[in-house]
């Protein structure tokens, strides 16, 4: 049976490549940002002098943000059976941070504009300005900024308690979410690419996982990535 007709596997490799995906995405978007400031004029000065590059990186943190979803789907349904409690409020969090990164990571493309050639410099970095700091912006990409730390630290808990990864990976999870939002404050290109690497260590072990249990049987049958609860002892939460 192909992928495309047999729902399961079609789910499973769609999670279990969303997954790998998005922290290689993140990673190449580390990697090709030519710099990160934090004052707005340096920032539309760098965009000005690597408008490609600036593009570029655009792209890829907005391609990773988009497949974090379907990721963040696949590691709730990986521990909802044994920790149903922990994996649906830290799911539900995770998705309103990743909601809010996909609005950020798209907004983007408009701060690209704001330094390319032509624009005023002056009004542009005055605007970004007060786009950063006025109460109302500020108060959204905050809220999305602790609910994805709160939401992936209680998902890493509920993947740990029910067996579905390892101490590890579970960690990884959230020291490269933390990482990653620590190094876009300060900000810092080598902590970005550092925290890239980590969620691609959590996220490509677990993905693999995933997508090796689609040519685990060789007779068509896939066995399911995760047991079902009747099969399974039921923790709390």
């Amino acid at each position: 049976m192909s992928t495309l007709s047999d729902p399961v596997r079609f789910a499973r490799t769609a999670i279990g490549g969303s997954m790998i995906g998005a922290a290689v995405l993140m990673l190449a978007a580390s990697i090709v940002t030519p710099a990160i400031k934090s004052q707005e004029a340096a920032q539309l000065a760098v965009i000005a002098q690597h408008p490609t590059r600036y593009y570029l990186f655009t792209l890829l943190i907005l391609g990773s943000s988009i497949l974090f979803v379907p990721a963040l789907i696949g590691l709730m349904r990986m521990s909802a059976e044994r920790s149903p409690a922990l994996s649906n409020v830290g799911g539900a969090l995770s998705l309103l941070g990743a909601m809010v990164a996909i609005g950020d990571s798209t907004s983007q493309l408009v701060i690209w504009q704001m330094g390319a050639r032509g624009a005023d410099r002056t009004q542009m970095a005055a605007l970004l300005h007060r786009y950063d700091n006025v109460a109302g912006s500020a108060l959204v990409f905050t809220i999305g900024g602790l609910a994805i730390v709160v939401g992936i630290v209680l998902l890493a808990v509920a993947l740990y308690r029910s067996d579905a990864a390892p101490a590890w990976v579970a960690g990884g999870l959230v020291a490269g979410i933390v990482l990653n939002i620590l190094g876009l404050s300060i900000p810092s290109i080598g902590v970005l690419i550092f925290s890239s690497l980590v969620l691609l260590a959590a996220l490509g072990w677990t993905g693999r996982k995933l997508l090796a249990g689609d040519a685990a049987n060789g007779a068509g049958r896939v066995a399911p990535a995760w047991a079902p609860r009747s099969e399974r002892a039921p923790t709390s939460p």
